[in-house]
């Protein structure tokens, strides 16, 4: 299935602008639209608060938030005609809980692309781009705040653990993974264990007609932190892997390869579970 429809998670913050450079990037790559979509938090207000405020005050906080969002879509519009895209885009506002409908609405398009959150930013609601991927059934690439627009140079990396989460993203990726002209297949091992060579993968990705070969790395600190390095070191457009491979409440507690990329990635990052 080509991709030919790319919804970007857009709030107006450097993050989500740098998701939009990369949306942008692959909608003129792939000849895809690109639909903007904002969800706004509902506004906190218990029912003993909001009998003593007058309907006329709730009406001005209600235009303040149209012309809030106003602004944002229109800050959308102005950075997709700054990034030389032709096409002016779709634009969906919605209200709720961001993850839950961002989850939602990803299920009507080919990808979500939405900007990396600072895990120290000490927000309760704020949006878990992993959660959006575990709830929706479809791939999200998570976009570092740092990323800067460039060329593709059609090289892609793939972390590889034979495991489910990370054989349903490279089947999810297999549409973006096709047209490039290099990939690492790139497995992480302890120093006391023989590496898997991974025959059968590859085998699988050039029947596939793509360029791939199998790295073998020795565990530098953590999965997550090795992989990152290698990315570093090569400059790959973008890295697949699933997410969550144990369950997240652990990984939330004791910390794991998926918080690692997503606190530390310098890379655009495919994810799917």
């Amino acid at each position: 299935m080509a991709i030919k429809d790319l919804a970007v998670a857009f709030n107006g913050a450097e993050s989500s602008r740098a998701a939009l450079r990369l949306a942008v990037r692959m909608a003129d790559k792939y000849g895809a639209t690109i639909t903007g979509l904002h969800v706004s938090p509902p506004m906190k207000m218990d029912s003993l608060t909001r009998q003593w405020i007058p309907e006329s005050t709730l009406e001005t906080l209600k235009k303040s938030e149209a012309d809030h969002i106003a602004g944002i879509e229109a800050n959308f519009r102005e950075d997709l005609k700054a990034l030389g895209h032709t096409n002016n885009g779709d634009w969906c506002a919605e209200k709720g809980e961001p993850t839950r409908v961002l989850a939602k609405a990803a299920r009507y398009f080919d990808i979500l692309l939405t900007g990396q959150v600072d895990a120290a930013g000490g927000v309760a609601d704020q949006l878990r781009p992993e959660d959006v991927v575990l709830l929706s059934g479809k791939p999200v690439i998570i976009v570092p705040t740092a990323y800067k627009d460039r060329d593709f140079n059609e090289f892609a990396v793939v972390a590889w653990d034979g495991s489910r989460p990370a054989a349903r993203a490279l089947t999810d990726a297999m549409q973006i993974l096709e047209t490039k002209k290099r990939l690492d297949i790139v497995t992480v091992v302890p120093d006391d264990t023989p590496p898997d060579c991974g025959h059968d993968i590859l085998r699988h990705l050039r029947r596939h007609g793509i360029d791939a070969r199998q790295v073998v790395l020795k565990d530098e600190g953590g999965v997550g932190k090795t992989i990152l390095q290698h990315c570093a070191k090569t400059d790959p457009d973008i890295m697949v892997m699933g997410a969550y491979s144990r369950t997240r409440i652990r990984e939330d507690i004791f910390g794991g390869t998926t918080r690692d990329v997503l606190e530390n990635m310098s890379t655009p990052v495919l994810m799917a579970h």
